[in-house]
């Protein structure tokens, strides 16, 4: 297990997560703790209700700590910035009425001071990374699902955030849609080695994307492993990858959480 003790680029120290509904307070996680690397992939990987999503959205700075604390390059996190940038699981989340190219160039003009015939030009090379380059004209509902999650992929990317983070980005795709989803995002990864700190409940998703796994326990979300990794370049029938499969569903199941496969 890693050392959460650890100061790293970004720090998670003993975060605990609470909101109120129906008149009750609710505990979505317990004393979590976790440090990233700048450049690392980073999974949250647990079951529906466990947290993950909670702890993301704490880390943009849309939810205050009821205890502990989350710091950035050294800084404490208290709002959202444009150091840290989401790609939701939701396909709607790109300007309806701007096609692919203008909504990246809107993230790029809201950030910077740059003209917008060179926001446009820095606009179509992020969509040829993410091989949008023929769409960029288009408009989201043109474009399916696995196309508007490229779209905002390229978004982060224009951003220039420090932190991506992204909430099961995938997980509404078909699978072969999501098989090639995960190839370009590490794909883009080796280009630019941005910092990742991604959401799943699938074992498999998490072996491939990440170069660490945190493995969370039911509500209240808690830590029960970190496991370094990187098992991307490696097919999933590869006796490794099995292996560390297996590893991870039984720590699951003696943790008893509902896993996905």
């Amino acid at each position: 297990m890693s050392d959460t003790n650890q100061s790293g680029f970004l720090e998670v120290r003993n975060l605990t997560l609470q909101y109120k509904t129906s008149g009750f307070l609710v505990t979505a996680t317990h004393d979590v703790s976790f440090s990233v690397e700048k450049g690392e992939r980073l999974i949250l990987l647990g079951p529906s209700g466990c947290g993950k999503s909670t702890i993301l959205k704490a880390i943009g700075g849309f939810i205050k700590p009821s205890r502990g604390s989350i710091l950035l390059n050294g800084s404490e996190v208290k709002k959202p910035g444009f150091d840290r940038s989401f790609v939701f699981q939701e396909f709607d989340q790109l300007l309806p009425w701007k096609s692919a190219l203008e909504n990246i160039v809107f993230a790029i003009r809201s950030t910077r001071k740059i003209s917008k015939e060179d926001a446009r030009s820095e606009a179509r090379a992020l969509l040829k990374k993410v091989n949008l380059q023929k769409f960029a004209d288009s408009y989201p509902h043109e474009l399916s699902g696995g196309m508007k999650q490229r779209v905002a992929i390229a978004r982060c990317l224009a951003l220039k955030s420090k932190v991506i983070l992204m909430d099961e980005p995938f997980a509404s795709l078909d699978a072969l849609t999501r098989q090639k989803m995960q190839e370009e995002l590490l794909e883009l990864w080796n280009e630019t080695q941005f910092t990742l700190v991604f959401v799943t409940h699938s074992i498999d998703e998490a072996i491939t994307l990440g170069t660490r796994i945190v493995m969370l326990s039911p509500h209240p979300g808690e830590v029960i492993e970190e496991l370094e990794v990187d098992l991307s370049a490696l097919a999933s029938s590869h006796p490794e990858f099995a292996a560390l499969k297996e590893r991870i569903s039984d720590t699951l199941f003696r943790n008893r959480l509902d896993y996905v496969i």
